[in-house]
């Protein structure tokens, strides 16, 4: 139950009318204007007493009033709250004074700043939304929480006073220090522990490099399809978006360089494409690097589950390959140990370090130290390696089921092909069929499989369904493709 402390109720000594009255009139007015709402409690008395300035006899008779007209109602040892059966007058009456308009579309849009507007209009995905095979999740069942918890407690237990207040909006610099290590031996990254800034996040970063780096009507490549979250930073930044295709090896960077040589910044997930999986080529990579270089333009590599790597050896990281510091490099923590605890990082070149710092001092100064201290140790410690290795091994085994239900089960629906890497595989759909409705057919039971539509600036000749096989075990991949193919069979 909800409790108030009633601070809404103006009261007026110096007026003829009876303080008890008023008492009465504000409670009244606050549950027809549904501020207080059935079930809600009301102070006790001595609290009222307290924050009203008033006499425990006012109080009491403003209150009997409303029990005897059906407001309010008690019971001994719990207390007095809003009556669950309100006098029907309750349900009519609304006092002009808290009486409000319902706000229009157009009156909000005209609140906002461009921005704003620009921010509000651009369609996103909710990342709330719970379902079987939503994509980007990890299964975290077999998280080590216990070895989590033991950390954090250690941290908790006995803080040092250094480590409660702000600290370097870049973050705690030992778990920059070990980042720059683990990307530097898994990844091929080149970089110094200065370089490493740990966000909030992959979507913190990409505002972050969006606000910094882009002006109004500045262009930047984005894939097609590609990750609507970018998509969602840059359009609310302001910038003008150019949708370049997407083939099995990944972005056709020489449609990108006819489209708009110009651009300030390609968005870019070389290693494992997202939504298709291709990997980008060293050609293309090269090609792609020498194009930034002569235009003086910003690559973001997204190397967003690249822990996830199942069949032969990945190529080293885009920027790896920079020589002219023109890649700013993302990583997070959700896909690898759980979403909600929203840390990645960005890998920021030399002559970008100062300027992100301090923005990153303008936004929110930085992510909770205790947090990041305990993601060092368990870094440290060798149980973040142990926990990918683990990972890595069920996740292809997972893929494999999903592939195999797919073939038995519905292969005149989805036409499907082993991905090299990542959590999710893509389920193309016959020519004909809307991946839009197809979604949304599946949704009511449960079924949260991504349409390949959502994350396309422009149509697309075929739809596909993306499965987020990751977290399910084979039992239920296998019991809710049965349940798709039945489903849709219908």
């Amino acid at each position: 139950m909800n409790s108030t402390t009633l601070a809404g109720i103006e009261l007026d000594k110096q007026s003829k009318r009876p303080l008890h009255r008023q008492l009465y009139d504000g409670i009244r007015q606050l549950i027809l204007a549904n501020i207080l709402l059935p079930g809600d409690q009301i102070p006790p008395t001595r609290q009222l007493c307290q924050d009203l300035s008033l006499s425990r006899s006012t109080i009491v008779d403003a209150l009997s009033q409303l029990r005897a007209e059906g407001y309010l109602e008690s019971w001994v040892g719990r207390g007095t709250f809003v009556s669950n059966m309100l006098p029907e007058v309750a349900t009519h009456v609304v006092n002009p004074e808290f009486e409000q308009e319902v706000p229009t579309k157009q009156s909000i849009e005209q609140s906002l700043s461009r921005r704003g507007r620009a921010l509000t209009a651009v369609p996103v995905t909710n990342a709330s939304k719970s379902g079987i095979f939503r994509s980007g999740m990890p299964d975290t069942s077999q998280f080590p929480f216990k070895t989590w918890q033991k950390i954090l407690q250690k941290h908790w237990s006995a803080p040092q006073i250094q480590n409660l207040g702000y600290g370097n909006s870049a973050g705690y610099f030992p778990l920059r220090e070990t980042i720059a290590q683990h990307v530097r031996l898994a990844r091929g990254v080149q970089c110094q522990p200065e370089q490493v800034m740990i966000t909030a996040g992959a979507q913190q970063a990409l505002f972050l490099i969006a606000n910094l780096l882009l002006d109004q009507n500045d262009s930047v490549w984005v894939e097609n399809p590609g990750y609507n979250g970018a998509h969602l930073a840059f359009k609310a930044a302001g910038a003008h978006l150019i949708p370049v295709s997407v083939d099995e090896n990944g972005v056709i960077v020489e449609e990108g360089i006819i489209k708009a040589s110009e651009a300030k910044i390609a968005y870019i997930c070389p290693s494992h494409q997202y939504p298709l999986g291709g990997t980008l080529p060293l050609s293309r990579r090269m090609q792609l690097l020498e194009w930034a270089n002569s235009q003086k333009a910003w690559i973001i590599e997204d190397d967003y589950d690249s822990e996830y790597r199942y069949t032969g050896h990945p190529l080293a990281s885009l920027q790896g390959l920079d020589k002219s510091y023109r890649v700013i490099y993302m990583g997070t923590f959700s896909k690898v140990l759980f979403p909600s605890l929203r840390l990645g990082y960005l890998i920021v070149p030399p002559q970008l370090i100062q300027p992100f710092e301090k923005a990153r001092e303008a936004i929110d100064r930085g992510s909770a130290f205790i947090t990041q201290m305990a993601l060092n140790e368990f870094m440290v410690e060798g149980h973040f390696a142990r926990h990918i290795r683990r990972s890595r091994v069920l996740y292809a085994q997972r893929q494999q089921a999903l592939l195999e239900a797919i073939a038995k089960l519905c292969p005149d629906l989805f036409e499907t092909r082993p991905f090299p890497a990542g959590m999710h595989l893509l389920g193309w759909l016959p020519k004909d069929w809307s991946d839009i409705e197809t979604a949304e057919k599946l949704y009511p039971l449960g079924i949260s499989a991504a349409p390949l539509s959502n994350y396309a600036l422009t149509p697309l000749e075929r739809g596909g369904l993306l499965f987020g096989y990751a977290a399910h075990n084979e039992t239920v991949i296998w019991e809710t493709v049965k349940l798709i193919s039945e489903s849709l069979r219908k």
